[in-house]
């Protein structure tokens, strides 16, 4: 080698040894290449003079550390989406903040474990993509609404404009020369992820409501949008034509209309051998995923839409379910972290602000969580939806993702996007995750869905109108005594039922975002969201219901499914309840009867209806089934005896209440009541001192005015009886209750609000179960009582329901005219001003 040789090969290569890597600079290239090496031990003895561990320690840590941070973030911060948490992660581990300090960064992730972390990330992004493909029904997109049609159209088209103006604003990128980062950029702009929306909108409960509706929709159609862009956009920055997409096209094309089909016949074969599916046939889709994703990455696109094309073609049925029940926590919880923290040493946040005013990059953030915002807006606008509701639906519409984050990085990694970008785009998709909640609950606060209308009790209903009536139902156990309870209420052509059945299903563990919705099953074009998967216990209900109203006319059915945390459960029946307009909620007593009395206790129901008691919106009956169902159709077909149902009446407005259903009821042909009304003996009124015996004769005013006009109005009816007893305690309530010869099949009483105190004093000891009320509790653990069913009512309690109803004068003459007896000029005067008021009212 000649000498100027030797010159030019020592000012253009330059070669360093540093803390156990090679770094080797070409200086003409412009060329850098970091090379680590490590010691390996040839040694043939038992123990190796080399630690194992150490080489893996920061890898653990790294995995470990960002987990725990995750966990703690999400404590602190659980009132906003667990996206933030994760994404807040990985910046903390970043190079800003945690990965600033040179021991941590030594001992969590070395520059010689990017490599291990890099697969884990890959394979986790893989599978996870897998999950969002196994959640998503493409049959859905037929019942979609065009509203919905509409803000995902727009919802695609501004964000891609803002997008790629925004990111030529950015030092650099002035010219269109190469649009592939602008387009990246307007991708990640694009996306709404529809598995943390249906997270969001049942954590806010607005599922139900007109903007969760049109919401979820338009992120569904997005999303596949954006897998469609970005499917194009690898394909074609990795190949040298355009032409290169056909090999992943073809792929998708015979996923859907070749390989579908067949794994659907194997699956099906699979499960009718003995009802459940084979661990291979469960680790034969799991390898599958991986298979599908090495061909998609062979073919020139990326390995994860392969994963999420097979996703896609699964069945839906029980084996989603199991799958999902397999990975859901695995995935998420142990293989996302660390592709968060890649991310997250990926951005520095001064990269921001690199050769750029802080102002601009202020103004670019806003307005690219704008873009959304606006079209969300104006496409509510155009709908004449009110203008909160189009602020939380554009809000909602940023709600992004992992499939966001995984847009950017696939960005980077083609060196499209490059640091500063990157970083504007993740501190944009943080700032929408912030607001992605508090201001669509704000907003939605003061709509329709959240107004609290008039008094709903049965007392205060009309007598020729619908009754609405909220059936709520966990089991196929509670069927059969709640469908049969509706039978007797008495559903007539002036006066008909309309049941909202709602099959409540519970989740436990960790909540799935597609798993957590309320879906109408109904082959409607009201449906446009996916159904939510595993649900044979609640099909099974549904269709009962529906063969049901089809063999019954009297009655209209609207079967419901609600999907919810049992914490939760009561909030999105309190909704439903004010969404629907109903009048009564029915929801099963949390114990089951058993031969050998009450059994298997359920605290999950019983946590619902507790909270369900305190917070309804309307009245609420809890029916304790003990039979009711096997005594009705035990007794022939052509010939039915009457039923003998009691009402037990101690005052009160829960009382009042539960006596206008008892008298509905008894409109039935079946049914014969016997209404037993315990009044207080000398002996109790001694007991009471000066305000509680002035307090318990304006009850006794208020109940004898609502008794005598139902006296009046059942005076023709035979099968309605009415009996006045004296007692002085609760004690002696049981003791009367007792003494009654008949046999009863039902007993129905009020929850105790508003009982006269000596009476309430006397049941006090009866305290099991406080959702039943003093005497109905003492009734469900009465040995007489013990093969009759019990339905305990509680009135819905506002100021308005004090002596509504009651001619004026009469409210006036306090405590010197209940004792009289009532004339009928009276009576008839009672009834004239009721309808009087019923015709104010309308």
């Amino acid at each position: 080698m000649q000498g100027s040789d030797k010159a030019e090969l020592k000012y253009t290569a330059t070669e360093v040894y540093f803390n156990g890597y090679t770094i080797t600079a070409n200086l003409s290239s412009g060329a850098l290449n970091v090379c680590g090496y490590e010691d390996v031990s040839n040694s043939t003895t038992l123990w190796k003079t080399s630690n194992p561990f150490l080489d893996a320690t920061p890898f653990v840590t790294n995995l470990c550390s960002a987990i725990l941070l995750i966990q703690l973030l999400f404590l602190l911060f659980h009132r906003l989406p667990r996206f933030f948490s994760e994404l807040i992660t990985g910046l903390l581990m970043g190079p800003m903040v945690l990965g600033a300090n040179a021991l941590f960064s030594e001992y969590t992730h070395p520059v010689r474990q990017t490599g291990a972390t890099e697969t884990l990330t890959n394979l986790g992004v893989i599978y996870y993509m897998f999950l969002v493909g196994l959640q998503m029904d493409l049959t859905t997109i037929r019942r979609i609404r065009k509203g919905a049609w509409g803000n995902a159209l727009f919802g695609i088209l501004l964000p891609l404009g803002m997008g790629a103006g925004l990111f030529h604003l950015l030092p650099g990128k002035t010219h269109f020369e190469d649009p592939l980062g602008a387009w990246f950029w307007s991708v990640a702009l694009t996306v709404t992820s529809f598995p943390d929306l249906a997270q969001i909108l049942s954590d806010l409960k607005l599922l139900r409501t007109e903007v969760g509706q049109m919401a979820i929709s338009s992120a569904f159609v997005s999303d596949i949008a954006s897998w469609s862009f970005l499917v194009v956009t690898i394909t074609v920055s990795n190949g040298k034509t355009r032409a290169f997409i056909l090999p992943t096209l073809a792929f998708i094309l015979f996923c859907w209309f070749v390989l579908r089909p067949v794994l659907s016949q194997i699956i099906d074969k699979d499960s009718s051998k003995g009802g459940n599916y084979s661990d291979l046939c469960i680790y034969s889709i799991l390898t599958g995923v991986v298979v599908c994703g090495f061909i998609t990455d062979a073919c020139g696109s990326h390995s994860m839409i392969g994963a999420f094309m097979f996703g896609l073609i699964i069945p839906d049925g029980e084996l989603g379910m199991i799958i999902m029940e397999k990975l859901e926590d695995f995935v998420p919880g142990i293989m996302l972290p660390a592709f968060f923290v890649l991310t997250g040493t990926r951005c520095n946040i001064l990269d921001m602000f690199y050769n750029i005013n802080p102002f601009a990059v202020l103004g670019i953030l806003v307005l690219a969580c704008l873009a959304k915002i606006i079209s969300g807006f104006l496409v509510a606008m155009y709908y004449g939806m009110p203008v909160r509701e189009g602020v939380a639906l554009g809000v909602l519409m940023n709600a992004k993702g992992v499939l966001a984050l995984i847009i950017l990085n696939v960005g980077r990694d083609i060196k499209a996007v490059d640091n500063q970008p990157f970083a504007i785009m993740v501190m944009t998709i943080l700032l929408m995750t912030i607001l992605v909640k508090p201001i669509p609950l704000w907003a939605c606060k003061t709509t329709k869905h959240f107004r609290k209308y008039k008094l709903r009790t049965l007392q205060e209903s009309k007598p020729n109108s619908e009754l609405r009536i909220l059936a709520c139902i966990h089991t196929t156990r509670n069927l059969s005594g709640i469908l049969n309870l509706l039978e007797l209420s008495n559903s007539t052509e002036k006066s008909p039922i309309c049941v909202f059945a709602a099959c409540l299903v519970g989740l436990s563990g960790r909540t799935n975002a597609m798993l957590i919705v309320h879906d109408e099953n109904r082959n409607s074009s009201g449906q446009n969201y996916p159904p939510a998967r595993g649900r044979s216990d609640a099909d099974q209900i549904i269709s009962t219901l529906e063969n049901y109203e089809r063999r019954n006319q009297s009655m209209s059915f609207l079967p419901l499914t609600v999907v919810s945390p049992y914490t939760s459960m009561h909030e999105d029946i309190h909704n439903l309840a004010e969404d629907k307009r109903v009048t009564f909620i029915l929801i099963p007593f949390h114990k089951q009867s058993g031969a050998e009395g009450m059994q298997q206790e359920n605290s999950s129901i019983r946590l619902v209806n507790q909270n369900l008691l305190t917070k309804a919106p309307c009245s609420v009956g809890i029916f304790l089934d003990r039979g009711l169902s096997l005594k009705i159709y035990n007794e022939g077909s052509h010939r039915r005896e009457k039923l003998n149902f009691a009402m037990f009446y101690t005052g009160g407005h829960d009382d009042r209440e539960a006596l206008t259903y008892a008298c509905r009821m008894a409109g039935s042909l079946n049914v014969s009541l016997k209404v037993v009304r315990f009044l207080p003996g000398k002996e109790a009124i001694e007991m009471m001192d000066m305000e509680e015996e002035v307090e318990g004769e304006n009850q006794r005013f208020v109940d004898d005015m609502y008794l005598n006009e139902l006296r009046f109005m059942t005076m023709c009816n035979p099968s309605v009886t009415w009996v006045d007893k004296s007692v002085n305690s609760g004690d002696e309530i049981i003791i009367a209750a007792k003494d009654l010869a008949d046999e009863y099949d039902l007993y129905i009483v009020g929850r105790g609000q508003g009982m006269i105190k000596p009476f309430a004093l006397g049941l006090s000891e009866w305290s099991n179960c406080e959702e039943l009320g003093p005497l109905g509790d003492a009734l469900s653990t009465s040995d007489f009582a013990q093969h009759a069913s019990i339905l305990v009512v509680q009135q819905h309690s506002v100021s308005t329901t004090k002596n509504k109803g009651m001619p004026q004068h009469q409210e006036k003459a306090g405590l010197e005219t209940w004792k009289s007896p009532l004339s009928s000029r009276d009576l008839l005067n009672i009834v004239n001003h009721r309808k009087k008021t019923d015709e104010e009212d309308d």
